[in-house]
């Protein structure tokens, strides 16, 4: 069986991240589309600014009231009416479709063309580990939310997880066969692994502060203190947001639009920190693991998945200073380890989290899949009587 047409949907955004997957893929199909979602009435902005100001009033705050507003039945139906509709409407209909990421389906009334999903966390996990993200005005609207995902994923011929704690999410909240679902990973902002030169000595410690609450920067700022007292010439680079403050050692040059210099600041780093309290499967600790800049992340999500504990990086057990300050100083104070560290985490990379072994799981199984939907269909139409 031949699978010559796929087409891609998602939100813009998470098309645009992963881009480099989707050249990947176009290997092994012949015709590649996107199907971007368009906006809805209600994303517009004077409807927008009046309804989040309502669920503001209703929640007691803004960073909720955008929460509900993205995470409601009445969205994700609508979103998936909408995609749905313009699938049907498309001149040459395509053999598969992959959704990016649960948002929405792709199929709401009807399923005549098979799809699959590649999912990088799910509602229950959010609810278990960063309730901001997982807001709901009553316990019904919760229900609805959770039924819409319930139904996208078991209608889906097949479901690319990146982490193994994702999979055991679809299993155990919302009852999808283990067979069903494939755990991939993910990968970087590059096509190909990095293949010039890494040095370390600079002393210097890289994090992303972006979502500085949930990503642990307080640990961060706390642990470097200790640092500094036992090697006083390091150095903590935090990106991703503007801190409110000044302190010794720290440089803070905020976001980083360029891409050639966040990688100059992994190539410069001697070590990345992310002692996340949520982070689903940070695309941060990739790039870093590709330019062979090890990291010391924390045990939580899909995290200890990406870095191996004591072969390319640190895992810490425990979300405290003094951990991540003693992973910091023994780590930086060990040349040899950093090096050891930077070549099985650039290994790690070339041979696993790389978007091409990636894009051919993915082709795989699904042409996998359909072959064995295919014999399934046989098999039931010669057991029905003449």
């Amino acid at each position: 069986m031949e699978i010559n047409s796929l087409l891609v949907s998602g939100e813009s955004i998470f098309l645009e991240r992963h881009q480099f997957l989707f050249k990947a893929l176009t290997n092994h199909f012949s015709q590649l589309n996107f199907l971007p979602r368009q906006s809805e009435w209600y994303e517009a902005k004077l409807p927008k600014t009046v309804l989040k100001g309502l669920l503001a009033l209703r929640t007691g705050s803004l960073s909720q009231a955008n929460a509900v507003f993205q995470k409601n039945k009445t969205a994700f139906v609508l979103k998936s009416q909408q995609t749905e509709r313009r699938i049907q409407h498309l001149s040459e209909p395509p053999d598969f479709v992959l959704q990016i990421f649960g948002t929405y389906s792709p199929a709401w009334h009807t399923c005549t063309i098979p799809y699959a999903m590649f999912l990088d966390y799910t509602t229950a996990l959010a609810e278990r580990n960063w309730s901001a993200w997982a807001t709901f005005l009553s316990d019904l609207s919760r229900q609805d939310w959770f039924e819409c995902e319930r139904l996208a994923y078991s209608r889906a011929t097949h479901i690319f997880s990146m982490s193994h704690v994702v999979k055991r999410s679809l299993i155990q909240d919302y009852n999808i066969p283990a067979d069903k679902v494939t755990v991939v990973g993910s990968s970087g902002d590059f096509q190909e692994p990095y293949t010039g030169e890494k040095t370390f000595g600079s002393r210097q410690i890289l994090f992303n502060g972006s979502d500085f609450e949930r990503k642990g920067g307080e640990i961060v700022l706390a642990a470097f203190r200790q640092v500094r007292r036992v090697i006083p010439e390091a150095k903590l680079v935090v990106v991703g947001k503007k801190l409110p403050f000044e302190e010794a050692g720290v440089v803070n040059p905020g976001h980083i639009a360029s891409r050639s210099g966040l990688h100059q600041l992994f190539l410069q780093s001697d070590l990345v920190v992310a002692p996340a309290y949520c982070d689903p499967f940070p695309t941060f600790l990739m790039e870093a693991m590709n330019y062979g800049t090890p990291c010391i992340v924390s045990d939580r999500d899909g995290m200890p998945e990406i870095v191996n504990h004591d072969i390319n990086g640190i895992v810490i057990a425990q979300i405290a200073p003094e951990q991540l300050a003693e992973a910091m100083i023994d780590t930086l104070n060990n040349p040899q380890k950093l090096i050891a560290m930077s070549q099985a985490a650039r290994y790690k990379m070339k041979t696993q989290l790389n978007w091409n072994t990636i894009a051919d799981q993915i082709a795989q199984t699904i042409l996998a899949t359909m072959e064995a939907d295919q014999s399934d269909r046989v098999a039931l139409k010669l057991r029905e009587p003449a």
